[in-house]
């Protein structure tokens, strides 16, 4: 069976595409999904801040890492438990960690270092909520 012209170009367009390093990002950010929670994180480069800013309006929890001086600490890691302390979530937190919550009470606990910090946050699908969590500057430089 001979395939059709147009059939013909599709299946090597798609062939082409298919096997192309060039097309591939493999910056691109992956979207998690824990339970009823998506979330992205990421942050460490210009690039991958951009990608993080351009999707930051698809989330309602924002959480940020950061050291006293405001540079963005990479080596964290976020857990998030409803408000009877059932855990929900537990991810790499990146400097930067964006989640997208149901309507609720709940507990956002970072780690870095040998250090935690927790905030309790109420999501209310008014707006966002943003979590700041300041650690010591790493001394392993």
């Amino acid at each position: 069976m001979a395939l059709k012209p147009c059939r013909l170009l599709a299946f090597v367009a798609l062939s082409t595409c298919l096997d192309s390093p060039v097309l591939a990002n493999d910056n691109a950010l992956l979207v998690q999904q824990q339970g009823d929670i998506s979330y992205v994180s990421g942050g460490i480069g210009t690039d991958e801040r951009d990608e993080l800013e351009a999707v930051k309006h698809n989330y309602n929890l924002r959480v940020m890492n950061a050291d006293k001086t405001g540079h963005f600490s990479g080596d964290t890691h976020i857990t998030i438990s409803d408000s009877k302390h059932n855990m929900l979530l537990d991810a790499p937190g990146g400097p930067l960690f964006y989640a997208n919550l149901p309507k609720g009470h709940y507990i956002v606990e970072g780690f870095s270092q040998d250090l935690n910090k927790k905030q309790a946050i109420a999501i209310t699908g008014k707006s966002p909520v943003a979590v700041r969590f300041v650690w010591p500057q790493d001394t392993t430089e």
